[in-house]
């Protein structure tokens, strides 16, 4: 007996890697020994005949939902009273249901068992007898570890008349208890999901799955495990973990702020047909480049004025004047400042013209500006030129003194070789005694 359980042991270790008896490893295998348990008046010695060795081994086959299905022998040897000894050996077929489909115990595994059983080598008046009995039972095992338990079953055996006549040897079977003490060893290649994969081929051996993909889901049949899918019940692309791209955009709907259009990442999936980095939805100019702060359009000249709406879209202007110049160049040919006669001093009616230029000049203030002098045909050449020129310069001097870059103004002196208009009459002469302002660029 003690190398029966050393034996035992000694397999145990090599086993610890086979799955107990289930769907995934549906095999098992119990050896061990067995007592028969006969009543007090028959012919027997001993009521209880224990053999030591080896001489009781089940194969069982799980079926699912607790049960399996038993095949297990015995055999004893059994004294009689009178001398000599009966070889006892018995068959039995029938089913086991694991209590573990109700209540889990750990590491403890009670069931109820029924089986069919055939037994022969009773001795009775002189002749071996051979009977069939129903038996049924209770077992107890205790699993080590997944693969290997000490198991333990008494079985109460009814001789059972009718199937006994099948043999019709006139006697009669006595009923009696059969004990079995072993080790049970679960072992196979199942599958416990049932989807067709075994479980040592299946990625997913609880789930039912798919061949194509070692036996894992596939809820949305779209190629990707569910268990790789972040959207598994949505079919989609394996570039995006499994989800859709309705618009072919490279970005999932999940996350596609504009999912039936084509767009961009950087604006969540939604077009930017500018490229201007505002999304067309929101651009007031989508096929034109433009700014945040103007919407999306263009401001060519910088004045805060969208060009679609700037009525000078070159030239910087406020809103109030449709992006167009309070004061803009072209102001300056209307802006003449004429002097008396022989004189080129600045006087108030002058300043307050002046004033209109140096808004001018200040709202343009990249432009260069050339201030021109003129005289009328009043007085010799020799002194209308250098008159007109002073006229220019004092022109110059002012504007530089209020704050006029010097290097935006130059000057010219015509004397009178450009009259405005005729020096006949004195309402012509005073035109012609006058600085000019002409833009350069």
């Amino acid at each position: 007996m003690k190398n029966l359980v050393l034996t035992m042991f000694t397999i145990a270790g090599f086993t610890t890697s086979i799955m107990a008896q289930n769907d995934a490893n549906p095999w098992s295998i119990t050896v061990g020994t067995n007592a028969v348990d006969l009543s007090q008046d028959t012919a027997f010695k001993d009521n209880i005949s224990l053999s030591p060795n080896f001489s009781y081994l089940n194969v069982s086959r799980y079926l699912g939902s607790g049960f399996s299905l038993d095949l297990g022998g015995t055999i004893n040897n059994i004294d009689r009273d009178l001398g000599g000894e009966d070889l006892y050996y018995s068959i039995d077929l029938g089913t086991t249901l694991s209590a573990n489909e109700v209540i889990d115990l750990g590491n403890l595994e009670p069931s109820i068992s029924l089986a069919l059983g055939y037994i022969n080598g009773l001795t009775f008046a002189g002749s071996e007898q051979d009977f069939f009995t129903i038996n049924t039972g209770i077992g107890l095992k205790y699993w080590f570890n997944d693969s290997f338990a000490l198991s333990v079953k008494s079985t109460y055996k009814v001789y059972a008349k009718e199937f006994d006549n099948l043999i019709d040897d006139g006697f009669s079977g006595d009923n009696h208890f059969q004990h079995f003490a072993g080790f049970t060893f679960a072992f196979g290649d199942g599958d416990a999901d049932g989807d067709g994969v075994k479980d040592t081929e299946d990625e997913c051996p609880e789930v039912p799955g798919l061949e194509s993909l070692n036996g894992c889901p596939d809820d949305d049949g779209d190629g990707i495990k569910n268990r790789d899918d972040d959207c598994p019940t949505t079919a989609g692309l394996a570039a995006l973990n499994g989800c859709p791209d309705a618009d072919g955009d490279g970005i999932k709907d999940s996350d596609d702020a504009c999912p039936t259009v084509a767009g961009v990442a950087a604006l969540n999936g939604c077009p930017d047909a500018d490229g201007d980095g505002i999304t067309d939805a929101n651009d007031a100019c989508p096929n034109v480049a433009g700014s945040k702060a103007m919407s999306g359009c263009p401001d060519a000249d910088g004045d805060s004025v969208a060009d679609k709406y700037d009525k000078c879209p070159t030239v910087a202007g406020p809103a109030s004047n449709n992006g167009c110049p309070e004061y803009p160049l072209s102001i300056l040919g209307d802006y003449d400042i004429n002097f008396d006669l022989e004189k080129y001093n600045i006087d108030s009616a002058d300043v307050q013209r002046l004033s209109t230029i140096i808004k001018v000049l200040l709202a343009n203030n990249n432009s260069k500006i050339s201030i021109e002098g003129h005289a009328d045909n009043s007085g010799e050449e020799s002194f209308n030129n250098p008159l007109s020129k002073n006229r220019a310069n004092s022109i110059k001097d002012y504007l530089v003194n209020v704050g006029i870059d010097a290097d935006r103004l130059s000057i010219k002196a015509f004397g009178e070789a450009k009259p405005k208009a005729s020096n006949d009459t004195e309402e012509g002469r005073a035109i012609n005694r006058r600085v000019e302002f002409k833009v350069m660029y």
